[in-house]
């Protein structure tokens, strides 16, 4: 009776520990990195296609080019978590640029004073801004002052004047500005000289 129950005893404890190692292992290959098309991201659900949903709405990417790698924020929270090292902001007809503050005039309505507040923060290293499509009528004063690395600002369709972009010459590495869909967008020829001197690409 003992000779059965020691052999009992055995067989439990080395299935308990199968069935650990197991459990080890599955968990091991969840976390590995996957990189799919050129895009590099941490895996941490089960199917690849759900994984490439969340990365989408999560707003993180690390996108894998001839440049090295751009980390791509696509919400002012993901620019706020990143802290200054995201190299592309993303915000095209973007929920974050309605306002939410009850004390604003502009509450419910499109409004710059959270992109401000962000891009004073961490915007020192973005090489690209697209705010398409907010209807915007006004660009926050630090995308001018805090983003000198800037290379490329996409504002189309949106309600900006000339007078939005008037201190494009703060922004030194600028090489493309975007500004078609802003019907009251009128930009002289004196503006257009300017741009042009300083060999900034300029599509309306």
């Amino acid at each position: 009776m003992r000779s059965f129950a020691s052999k009992v005893i055995r067989a439990l404890v080395a299935s308990t520990s199968e069935v650990g190692f197991l459990h080890r292992q599955q968990k091991q290959q969840r976390s590995l990195p996957v990189v799919v098309l050129g895009v590099r991201r941490h895996r941490s659900s089960s199917s690849s296609a759900s994984s490439s949903s969340n990365s989408s709405s999560s707003g993180k990417e690390e996108v894998v080019g001839g440049g090295g790698v751009d980390v791509v924020a696509k919400s002012l929270a993901e620019l706020n978590r990143l802290k200054g090292t995201a190299t592309k902001l993303h915000l095209v007809s973007s929920e974050d640029i309605v306002c939410r503050d009850i004390q604003c005039e502009r509450v419910t309505r499109p409004c710059a004073c959270k992109l401000a507040v962000a891009l004073e923060k961490s915007g020192q290293n973005l090489r690209e801004i697209d705010l398409s499509g907010n209807n915007l009528d006004s660009v926050p004063e630090s995308l001018f002052e805090k983003c000198a690395n800037l290379e490329r600002l996409s504002l189309r369709n949106n309600k900006l004047t000339v007078e939005a972009i008037g201190k494009h010459y703060k922004l030194r590495k600028l090489k493309l500005l975007e500004l078609g869909g802003n019907p009251g967008m009128e930009l002289s020829v004196e503006c257009y000289n300017r741009l042009a001197k300083r060999n900034v690409k300029v599509r309306v």
